[in-house]
């Protein structure tokens, strides 16, 4: 069954649906204004998201990027600008180039059995290759005033290092929705990588989306991935998690999960690889 599709979620919202080989879930917004759309990511270079999005409306769209990885930056090229955080341009460089996503899926297949099993099948592996050519992009810098008007519309953002050093979140004015990206997901958060910030880092980060949130009624937390919405409970589950980590009432196990390396966590239902504690 084609789990894939776009879907109102409230007004002017949508989601974008997405089951890379069946099962990497990844999920992109679209925010209709008056006068312009704004599209939260366009997932993989196969997703299609700006054609699920002209199913909606006609209407000039905006790209904004939540980060710079593969998987959020993949259609990117089918709208030919988006704005990103300059400090993710490194990162979408790299997850824009052929040859270091073939290492990094290889390393994937190499750790991973079911993915080796599933890349034996021939349209899922011509779907994994497509799925790493990515066109290019221009990026711009997020705008001065921390906002975007889309006409009696206007989403914020909240620069949120963590997951990776330009991870941003946005919000919704109108529907008071917030977009975590891959910052607040339910099943846990990759800290994993080069380009990652420290736990306590990403705590402050988290402390600062769960202030944003409160102070100004959020009403929805919309993640990338896995269930959605989430519970407001959320952030104090990874703050605590944080705490533990900092404290050091846990410690993580080291772990190779294919894409990204560190040490591993597992606590109130939430999963963390993390290779700093601070900076």
């Amino acid at each position: 069954m084609n789990k894939n599709g776009i879907i109102k979620i409230a007004n002017g919202i949508y989601q974008i649906k997405y089951y890379w080989l069946g099962v990497a879930n990844v999920y992109m917004f679209l925010i209709v204004g008056e006068e312009k759309a704004m599209l939260i990511d366009t997932g993989y270079s196969i997703t299609g998201a700006l054609q699920y999005a002209r199913k909606v409306t006609p209407l000039p769209i905006i790209l904004v990027n939540t980060h710079g990885h593969f998987d959020h930056i993949g259609g990117n090229g089918d709208i030919g600008e988006a704005y990103l955080s300059e400090a993710d341009w490194e990162t979408a460089r790299q997850h824009s180039d052929y040859n270091y996503l073939k290492n990094m899926m290889a390393h994937y297949m190499e750790q991973s059995l079911p993915v080796r099993l599933l890349l034996k099948i021939p349209r899922l592996n011509n779907d994994m290759e497509k799925g790493i050519h990515v066109k290019k992009c221009r990026y711009n810098r997020l705008p001065a005033k921390n906002f975007f008007e889309l006409g009696n519309r206007k989403v914020l953002f909240l620069e949120t290092p963590g997951h990776t050093r330009g991870s941003i979140c946005l919000f919704d004015e109108k529907t008071k929705s917030l977009f975590t990206g891959d910052m607040i997901c339910e099943e846990g958060v990759l800290l994993g990588f080069d380009h990652s910030t420290s736990v306590s880092e990403y705590k402050k980060s988290v402390e600062k989306i769960q202030k944003f949130y409160m102070e100004n009624d959020g009403e929805l937390i919309l993640p990338s991935h896995h269930k959605l919405p989430v519970a407001v409970s959320i952030f104090e589950r990874y703050i605590d998690l944080c705490n533990k980590i900092i404290d050091r009432k846990i410690e993580g196990t080291y772990i190779d999960d294919g894409l990204s390396q560190g040490l591993f966590v597992k606590e109130n239902n939430l999963q963390m690889i993390y290779n700093k504690i601070s900076e």
